[in-house]
């Protein structure tokens, strides 16, 4: 006989529950790996994940002392200006 709506909607809901209980328990070795790589090869944040692109500043207002780093849309005081003079070097 045909499995109906509602009974492969709860099969569905036992599945995604076994699935989620098989993620947290492979996450747990997955962490456990990589911390002990980490720990093996001195790894940094910088070096795993690169530079905090928010403390990156590129550009600063002269007046305010207000920064902006390039990236997304451009704040009032820079838009449509040349850049050059607000460029930090």
């Amino acid at each position: 006989m045909a499995e109906n709506y509602r009974q492969i909607k709860a099969r569905i809901r036992a599945l995604e529950a076994q699935a989620e209980q098989l993620r947290r328990h492979e996450l747990r070795q997955v962490v456990a790996e990589m911390r002990q790589k980490i720990r093996d090869y001195g790894l940094t944040p910088e070096q795993l994940f690169g530079p905090n692109l928010s403390d990156l500043v590129r550009y600063r207002h002269p007046e305010t002392g207000e920064t902006w780093n390039g990236m997304g849309r451009p704040p009032n005081w820079i838009k449509g200006k040349d850049r050059g003079p607000f460029r930090v070097d």
